[in-house]
């Protein structure tokens, strides 16, 4: 899992069009200092396809600030973009190996054949 260093701000990006590469949005976020190293763009899980949006991490709260008064509500490929805060992940639960909850308290009843 990555580290978010000490004054990090993690943006959101919203409206990106399908063919929006990585290099292309680290040119765009250059100025701000965003990470061309830390740019997600997240696939759904089931078709692969792109979400449409985006996360970059620039290096402080006064440049998440600069960005997103320089390019909300700008065009990119022909569609607009929304910038904005990201909200912080909740910690992710440990995962359990075993049967859900309440289950195998009760002996089972023998198996017929």
């Amino acid at each position: 899992m990555e580290q978010r260093q000490h004054g990090e701000v993690r943006l959101l990006i919203r409206g990106i069009a399908k063919g929006v590469s990585s290099p292309e949005i680290a040119t765009l976020f250059a100025p701000f200092g965003g990470d061309p190293e830390r740019i997600a763009l997240p696939r759904d899980r089931r078709t692969r396809r792109r979400k449409g949006i985006a996360y970059v991490f620039v290096p402080s709260m006064h440049a998440a600030r600069a960005a997103i008064e320089a390019l909300n509500e700008t065009m990119l490929q022909d569609k607009q973009i929304t910038l904005e805060i990201a909200a912080e992940r909740p910690p992710k639960k440990p995962r359990r190996f075993g049967p859900p909850p309440g289950a195998g308290t009760a002996p089972r009843p023998p198996r017929r054949f």
